[in-house]
C-alpha cells in the first residue's frame, strides 16, 4: 500500500513520475490489462492534480491573511515602497559616472524587473545587499548617508510582514480540512495503482520492476515490494506529514 508518511513536498513528483512510469514500462507488458493501467493513472494524475490545486489555495488564503493584517494595522504596503525605493537608487546609481557596473552590483547581475519582483523576503535581502554596494561604492554616491538610512528604513519595514508570512507557512503545515482530504484520496488511489501494477507485474514475474515505477519503494536487488498489509511504523519512527 501507499505510505502515509510520503512527505507532502514529494506528492507531485512521486504522482507525476508513477502515472508516466505506468504508461511507459507497464502498460506495454500485458494487453489485456491496458485499459485499466491507463485508467488508474489518468486517475492518479487527477487526484495529483486535486491536491496541488488544494495546497496552492491554502497557500494563497495564508498569504492574504498575511498581507491584510499588515494593512489592517494602517501602513504604508511595505512592499510597494520598498521596490519603489530600489527602482530610484538602481536608476540615480546608474546616473552617475561609472554607474552601469554600480547599478549592476546592486542588482547582483540581475534585471531590475526581476529584482522588484521579489517577495518580502529576498527584496529584504536585496536591500541588505544594496547597504553593502553603498558602503563598498561611497564615493560614487556623494548622497550615499541618506541612502543606506532610507534602504534601512524600507528593509526594517518589511520585516513584520515577512514574519508574517514565515508564521503563514508554518501554520499551513497544519493541514487545511481540503488539502487532507485531497491527500487522503490521493494517497488510496496511489495505493491502488501500486496493487494494480504489482498484479500485473506478478503475472509476468516482472515484480523487480516495482521500485522503478513507485518512487516510495526502495531501490533493492532483490524482487521485493512493500507487504499488502504493512506493519504500522511506530511514531518516533516516522516523520508527521506537512506542507512545504
Amino acid at each position: 500500500m501507499s505510505d502515509p508518511y510520503i512527505y507532502q513536498r514529494d506528492i507531485e513528483v512521486y504522482g507525476r513520475f508513477t502515472a508516466s512510469q505506468i504508461q511507459k514500462l507497464v502498460v506495454p507488458i500485458d494487453p489485456g490489462f491496458k485499459q485499466a493501467l491507463r485508467a488508474v493513472a489518468a486517475r492518479l494524475d487527477a487526484a495529483t492534480d486535486a491536491l496541488r490545486k488544494a495546497m496552492t489555495k491554502a497557500t494563497a488564503a495564508a498569504v492574504a491573511t498575511a498581507a491584510s493584517g499588515v494593512a489592517r494595522k494602517g501602513q504604508v504596503d511595505p512592499v510597494a515602497a520598498g521596490r519603489e525605493l530600489m527602482r530610484r537608487l538602481v536608476e540615480h546609481a546608474a546616473s552617475r559616472p561609472g554607474g552601469v557596473a554600480l547599478a549592476r552590483d546592486l542588482l547582483q547581475g540581475q534585471t531590475l524587473i526581476t529584482v522588484l519582483r521579489r517577495r518580502p523576503a529576498k527584496l529584504a535581502a536585496a536591500m541588505a545587499h544594496a547597504l553593502e554596494v553603498i558602503e563598498q561604492h561611497r564615493r560614487q554616491l556623494p548622497d550615499h548617508e541618506a541612502w543606506a538610512a532610507e534602504i534601512e528604513r524600507a528593509r526594517d519595514a518589511l520585516a513584520p510582514l515577512t514574519r508574517s508570512v514565515r508564521k503563514s507557512r508554518l501554520a499551513r503545515r497544519t493541514m487545511t480540512p481540503e488539502v487532507k482530504a485531497a491527500r487522503d484520496e490521493w494517497l488510496n488511489v496511489y495505493g491502488a495503482a501500486k496493487l494494480l501494477v504489482e498484479c500485473v507485474l506478478r503475472l509476468h514475474g516482472k515484480v523487480s520492476l516495482m521500485p522503478e515505477i513507485f518512487d516510495d519503494l526502495p531501490k533493492t536487488t532483490h524482487a521485493a515490494v512493500a507487504p499488502i498489509n504493512p506493519a504500522p511504523r511506530s511514531s518516533s519512527d516516522a516523520p508527521a506529514p506537512t506542507l512545504s
